[in-house]
């Protein structure tokens, strides 16, 4: 599922043995980045300072993820790992909820009776959301490219988007929302003949190795199949049971308490000034 995103301040691929049985299992790793819109008053803000968010920025939406797969099963995860989203010495800290399924926790996918389940911890509280798997309508084409020993094709497809905008503005509660289409590009390949992918994406005659919706991009930099460890695939089952949409309303209510606090999504600088951070997700 793709939740809203709240933002605030606070190849070579290696691959495992091939396919030699009907029913097989897989574990792949990605890695992820994401575009981002810094804005800002230079003359009121430092160039140090632009440096520091950006990087601590950087290093908080570089993530790594493990997706564990049957045939028809699969679970998505993120990785543990030592890296923050402030440097030592830093004085900012960033913090990022809700970037996309499983992030905060565990992603349940069932492709054959187009079911998901995910845990998220938000805001200090553990839901249980559960959904249909979003179709998506892929074209696929003719070009390929190499990821790690498989022949990837391209895929395209497309989908609307809400985005909404909380401001501030003189004490006054400004909420503007804006629709526009995003563009899904994914690499699969058919020799790994799941219809599997990272995150929320699925629906390919093929694991999806690479896939970016203009501002997000998720990698796959290793493949295993057939493990010599069991893959056991978990259904999440803790957590407050809320639907899609339940959820998001409660994010975006979460979201607009934030925005209260943090004066519409400005922070203050060092020496008292402003400094706004978008990011697209």
């Amino acid at each position: 599922m793709k939740t809203l995103a709240f933002i605030f301040l606070a190849l070579g691929l290696g691959c495992g043995s091939d396919i030699i049985a009907q029913d097989f299992t897989g574990l792949a790793t990605y890695k992820s980045a994401m575009k981002m819109q810094f804005v800002t008053d230079s003359t009121k803000v430092s160039v140090e300072e632009q440096d520091e968010i950006k990087a601590s920025l950087r290093r908080a939406m570089q993530k790594d993820y493990e997706l564990s797969f049957t045939r028809t099963e699969s679970n998505w995860k993120e990785l543990e790992s030592l890296e923050k989203g402030s440097a030592p010495g830093s004085s900012f800290e960033i913090n990022i909820v809700g970037m996309g399924g499983g992030g905060d926790g565990l992603l349940y996918k069932n492709t054959k009776e187009k079911k998901m389940l995910e845990t998220a911890d938000a805001f200090g509280k553990l839901f249980l959301i559960s959904g249909e798997l979003a179709p998506y309508e892929w074209e696929i084409t003719s070009d390929t490219k190499q990821i790690g020993k498989y022949t990837c094709y391209k895929a395209i497809a497309k989908r609307e988007v809400t985005e909404i905008h909380i401001s501030d503005v003189n004490g006054e509660r400004e909420e503007k929302e804006e629709k526009r289409t995003q563009v899904i590009t994914a690499w699969y390949a058919p020799e790994i003949p799941v219809s599997h992918g990272p995150d929320d994406y699925w629906g390919l005659p093929g694991l999806i190795l690479e896939i970016g919706n203009g501002n997000r991009i998720l990698v796959c930099n290793k493949v295993v199949l057939n493990p010599k460890e069991v893959v056991s695939i978990e259904i999440p089952s803790k957590g407050k049971k809320v639907t899609s949409k339940e959820y998001e309303k409660i994010m975006k209510e979460q979201a607009e308490k934030i925005n209260k606090m943090y004066s519409g999504g400005k922070k203050k600088g060092k020496n008292g000034n402003t400094m706004e951070i978008k990011i697209q997700g």
